[in-house]
């Protein structure tokens, strides 16, 4: 196991222990920024991924204010992760991976998007397809990657129920946690070896 990758394990474990006890902050972008490191030399459409996750990582501290300049930096993430895996791929997604990830996003947007107003109504759809797209290009790569990305997806899934339709208890945990075993698990998976 590389040390960068073992580094940006314990920087997440850290920065999960610390949203329990209630601390925020700045050490929320370490994971991704290590992960950008680790594939840069094997992949820097991967390694300018992660570090647009670690944007939108900086951007989502302040969630009101910047939650749109989040969502973009984690667009343009999506839209770098789907020619890393489509470029390393030996075949195609497996048939069941696109159904199952067309009918999870049908039933989060249709939870999501009637409570949406101004630009949010076009933003989320168009995130939740490139979210998608990553998802199924993940899984033509490896059961890692896809495993990986539709943790991502859950992990999203989840901030847009509670930030769009129902809050609910221990949410940021729940984001957070599946967002670094999402960003971790691709990591390897993507990683030099």
């Amino acid at each position: 196991m590389s040390p960068v990758w073992a580094a940006a394990v314990v920087a997440a474990a850290g920065y999960l222990v610390a949203v329990v006890w209630g601390a925020k902050g700045w050490p929320k972008v370490v994971p991704a920024l290590l992960l950008a490191g680790y594939v840069g030399a094997s992949s820097p459409l991967a390694a300018a991924a992660f570090a647009c996750c670690a944007l939108g990582d900086a951007f989502l501290l302040v969630k009101e204010r910047f939650f749109l300049h989040g969502l973009a930096a984690f667009l343009v993430g999506h839209a770098l992760f789907i020619p890393t895996f489509v470029l390393r791929a030996p075949g195609s997604p497996p048939w069941w991976l696109v159904g199952a990830m067309g009918l999870f996003a049908i039933a989060v947007l249709a939870a999501v998007v009637p409570r949406l107003t101004g630009v949010l109504r076009v933003a989320v759809p168009i995130y939740a397809l490139a979210l998608a797209g990553m998802v199924v290009a993940a899984g033509a790569l490896s059961p890692l990657a896809a495993a990986g990305a539709a943790t991502f997806a859950v992990s999203d899934g989840a901030l847009a129920v509670n930030r769009f339709v129902r809050p609910f208890r221990g949410a940021e945990i729940v984001v957070m946690l599946t967002y670094y075993a999402a960003i971790l698990t691709i990591g390897l998976a993507l990683g030099p070896g």
